[in-house]
């Protein structure tokens, strides 16, 4: 039994179009059952039915991020694999970027960094332009942009630290 759980609330999210956490129930398990465990993955149910004709759920697209990598910035859940995507899916650029919440007083501030490729440097604004509404329109948030020249953002041996949280955790 897989059931979806809503990130914040903890509601079970049944309708298409909402991702949450998966939930695995498995009472056939010899030793002992496994009731209600939080796998922390990020998935959404899928719209369509199997074409083979079975009547369970299916997932839409596999496992979109983890539960663990969401943070919250200006009062909104934001999973880092959703810039990632923006940044991953736009002609131009890089394979690095950075991402770095800071505190401004009151106010969280979000900073992207990205590296625009060599052959797209006189598209610097239309790319920029586009970051911003594909950003908007993802997570409902705005950020700062910087554009970088190529090579110039970090790179790492083994895991990445491309999301930096500056904000002092009270």
């Amino acid at each position: 039994l897989v059931e979806l759980e809503d990130v914040e609330t903890g509601e079970i999210i049944d309708e298409p179009g909402r991702r949450g956490k998966m939930i695995i129930t498995a009472l056939d398990r010899q030793a002992q059952p496994c009731v209600r465990f939080d796998s922390k993955d990020i998935i959404e149910w899928a719209d369509e039915p199997c074409p083979c004709g079975r009547t369970t759920r299916l997932i839409k697209g596999g496992v979109v991020g983890r539960a663990d990598d969401i943070t919250k910035v200006k009062g909104v859940l934001l999973a880092p694999s959703a810039i990632e995507e923006v940044v991953r899916g736009l002609d131009g650029l890089g394979d690095e970027y950075e991402v770095i919440v800071e505190k401004d007083g009151d106010t969280d501030r979000i900073k992207l960094k990205v590296e625009v490729l060599p052959e797209a440097e006189d598209q610097c604004t239309l790319i920029e332009a586009a970051l911003v509404d594909q950003l908007r329109l993802k997570t409902n948030l705005r950020y700062d942009i910087e554009i970088c020249g190529c090579e110039t953002l970090p790179r790492y041996d083994v895991k990445a630290k491309r999301f930096k949280d500056l904000r002092k955790k009270e």
